[in-house]
């Protein structure tokens, strides 16, 4: 298969030579009104995708609507007008115009699909063309290929940047979809929304009424007999749809060995294969051409989805298409035989083998192996088809369809007053950027909701996946509800820093609760801070009515490294309560322990070593001095490693899973960590003063100790002297230490050696962590007018 004329190089080179037209027209487009009743839609592949499942339900709904449909050439004008849209060229001034007063634009590939020099200022909408399989956008060195020197790249690389801020909504069709999309659009979370995938509302029709698919099976089978092809009603149709290859030769294309072989398969199985070319592809396959192999481009069909329920399998290597068709729960057959090489150039977002359930064929002697089973409709055909349904519920989120239609509820949404979205005198809370549901803000929570169980609350987070407390609201990064709640709350609830040009309104509270008693400097505190930075923290701290301190310690260390000066709580940390709370004298509560432990599936009897190391600035990669998978290994059956990385490093991959380990960075509570641990190991992260409320053992693993103290951060405290455990720069050194714990308990020398350390360590840094510190913070808010003083 080859390219229908376009490359991403030919058309990343076009983008640059097009940049003075761009300027251009983001200064013309501040002199010329939208208008709301104007609708542009435009897709790559003409009039169809779901571009068009949604321009159906607008005609219906809003008949005044002005609909326009952008063309590439007259047979797309003649479907769009059968349509009942008013068609104009893309290209030209009408084009250009009918984009510069549209009012929202629904586009399915790009910014192309419109007019890309008139999409600045208005409502778009892009609605993507299936769930990612292949790297997109960003993501994908291929799609940014361009030759020239590092500024030229780094141009188009802000080009993209910039065309990505142009879309107002990103549409996915499932949480997984949603993750691809934000990562290769390099977007907030709140940019893209689950909503389902328009294009596939026919199909989920045809999934539960029998008699749709039979009318797409009609509509099929129609166009194949008006190409000379003569499919009976009890024949298997096999669809074979390989992906677009940017311009290189599709390696799939079968010898005359292989031909013969298919050909062998399709009559021994009464089965037809119907040849589908990507719509950027053509050619390569007309050899094939005969009695029971069928050629449908999109010469004759441009929009190849809504007829999937007439066919009965599926070929492919990386097409989305199959994600749309695992919505009919029928056989998909993998054949990818250049998998490597493709994943090494455009690459996929996980391996094949997952994607397929660990079915991928490599040759199409194997695929017709598999065609012939498949005709014997035995057990071959159960399991591809529940690998189909399993398929289905990790790629679509409304398997019922309706997406077109919640589609444009969503883009009404955006055309809303941000007050209008949001309840007056709610709160809104925020841990770690919205990565987390947890620390001081969900205890505060708690005991707020408790409280004035009636008071709507917020929070920020930046997954649909994640849970928030019962009553709770979320609301995603990004997001206009986000931008509304936290513009329109009475109080805010924050870990870190506010970010988005957020500015404090008059009679709005906003409680800066941080996370955690720094060992490392802060802010001002850094070495070698510019000006610039100087002058973002300042702004940042003004931001703030109240700060939450845990000790007296970290009350000094914000007065100095944020340049606070409004009122500090010095009450103790909220997020703390559950461990003070899990003491009985000096030990902790076993049915805590175990409770802990079951929420991190860690196996009851197990020894359990917790590492969990905090970030490097300028890091790009996970903090894994300790190698937890090697250590696992020199501990032994009896030990569990868990492993809790920073927030900030988890774009950055996972621990893993493997043998007694355990990757906890993402479990909502660390809490739970801490209580499960046996044996705590940290370098200079803030939870080693969460961990000693807990009596738990710590042993610090610090090999750079020297670089981060002179160079990197630098200390607030002499922690040589002071820490409440040994301080170690070898695997082999904390492996003994965790044998002889083992074999000791609390009389292992190196713990009896750190005990009065920890004893003036807790006196320090723990005063006010008694389990009453989240009760003590809502107190002050409702004294200060931040909450009502009853619910």
């Amino acid at each position: 298969m080859t390219t229908a004329g376009f490359s991403f190089a030919r058309g990343n080179l076009e983008k640059l030579l097009a940049v003075p037209k761009y300027l251009l027209s983001f200064l013309v487009s501040w002199f010329v009104p939208r208008d709301a009743r104007r609708w542009v839609f435009g897709s790559g592949i003409g009039v169809g995708e779901g571009a068009l499942a949604v321009a159906r339900v607008l005609q219906r709904e809003e008949p005044e609507a002005r609909i326009v449909w952008l063309v590439a050439d007259e047979s797309e004008a003649e479907a769009a007008r059968a349509e009942g849209f008013e068609a104009i060229p893309r290209a030209g001034r009408a084009g250009y115009w009918a984009t510069l007063r549209a009012g929202q634009i629904v586009i399915t590939h790009g910014l192309g699909d419109a007019n890309r020099f008139g999409t600045h200022g208005a409502t778009t909408v892009q609605l993507w063309h299936g769930a990612p399989i292949k790297r997109l956008h960003l993501d994908s060195p291929v799609t940014t290929a361009v030759s020239g020197p590092a500024p030229v790249r780094a141009l188009l690389r802000r080009m993209y940047l910039a065309g990505s801020r142009e879309v107002d909504l990103f549409v996915a069709g499932s949480h997984v979809a949603a993750e691809r999309l934000r990562s290769a659009f390099r977007v907030d979370p709140g940019k893209v929304r689950v909503l389902g995938d328009p294009r596939d509302d026919a199909l989920a029709i045809q999934a539960r009424d029998p008699r749709a698919a039979r009318a797409a099976r009609s509509g099929l089978l129609g166009l194949l007999g008006a190409r000379g092809a003569g499919i009976g009603d009890d024949a298997t149709v096999v669809l074979y749809a390989p992906t677009w290859r940017d311009g290189d030769p599709d390696p799939a294309v079968p010898d005359a060995g292989e031909a013969e072989r298919i050909r062998t398969a399709l009559d021994r199985a009464n089965a037809h294969l119907v040849i589908r070319s990507h719509p950027l592809g053509s050619g390569a396959y007309e050899a094939l051409a005969g009695d029971r192999i069928h050629l449908l481009g999109s010469d004759a069909v441009r929009d190849a989805t809504p007829l999937l329920g007439g066919v009965d399998i599926v070929v492919t290597d990386y097409s989305s298409l199959a994600l749309d068709f695992s919505l009919l729960g029928r056989p998909i057959l993998w054949f990818a035989p250049d998998l490597e090489r493709y994943t090494n150039t455009r690459g996929l977002y996980e391996p094949l083998e997952v994607t397929s359930a660990g079915r991928v064929l490599r040759s199409w002697s194997a695929v017709a192996d598999r065609i012939e089973e498949m005709a014997l409709a035995g057990p071959a055909v159960r399991s591809a088809a529940a690998d189909a349904r399993a398929l289905a519920l990790r790629f679509h989120t409304y398997p019922e369809g309706g997406a077109a239609d919640r589609v444009l509820a969503e883009i009404r949404r955006l055309r809303r007053p941000l007050r209008d979205l949001v309840e007056p005198d709610s709160v809104f809370f925020e841990s770690f950027f919205g990565r987390q549901v947890g620390c001081n803000p969900l205890a505060i929570d708690r005991e707020i909701s408790a409280r004035m169980p009636v008071l709507t609350r917020y929070w920020s987070v930046t997954s649909e996946t994640q849970a928030v407390p019962q009553g709770a609201i979320p609301v995603l990064v990004g997001a206009r509800e986000w931008f509304a709640a936290r513009r329109y709350a009475r109080l805010l609830v924050v870990n870190d820093w506010l970010r988005f040009r957020f500015r404090r309104r008059r009679g709005q509270t906003v409680l800066q609760t941080w996370h955690g008693t720094m060992l490392k400097h802060l802010a001002l505190g850094r070495p070698d801070v510019g000006l610039r930075t100087r002058i973002a923290i300042r702004r940042e701290s003004r931001r703030w009515s109240l700060l939450l301190s845990q000790n007296a310690h970290a009350t000094a260390q914000f007065r100095t490294s944020y340049a606070f000066r409004g009122e500090i709580l010095e009450v103790g940390y909220p997020r703390d309560d559950r461990l003070a709370r899990a003491m009985v004298g000096e030990d902790r509560n076993p049915i805590q322990v175990r409770t802990a432990r079951t929420a991190l599936g860690i196996d009851p009897g197990a020894r359990v070593l917790v590492y969990a190391p905090t970030w490097r600035d300028g890091g790009i990669t996970l903090v894994d001095e300790l190698d937890v998978r090697r250590l696992a290994e020199e501990l032994g059956e009896r030990w569990t490693v868990v492993a809790r990385g920073h927030t900030r490093t988890h774009a950055f991959g996972s621990y893993g899973a493997g043998a007694r380990v355990i990757d906890a960075s993402r479990h909502p509570d660390v809490n739970d960590v801490i209580l499960a641990a046996d044996l705590l190991v940290t370098d200079y992260s803030s939870i080693m003063f969460d961990a000693s409320i807990a009596r738990v053992p710590m042993a610090f693993f610090v090999p750079d100790l020297a670089a981060y103290r002179d160079r990197e951060r630098g200390f607030t405290l002499d922690f040589e002297r002071t820490a409440p455990g040994p301080l170690l720069t070898r695997r082999e050194e904390l492996v003994a230490c965790a044998r002889e714990f083992e074999e000791r308990g609390a009389d292992a020398a190196w713990v009896r050696a750190a005990a009065d350390r920890a004893v003036a360590w807790r006196a320090r840094f723990n005063p006010h962590d008694d389990g009453g510190a989240a009760e003590r913070a809502v107190d002050a808010l409702v004294e200060r007018g931040a909450l009502p003083s009853a619910g």
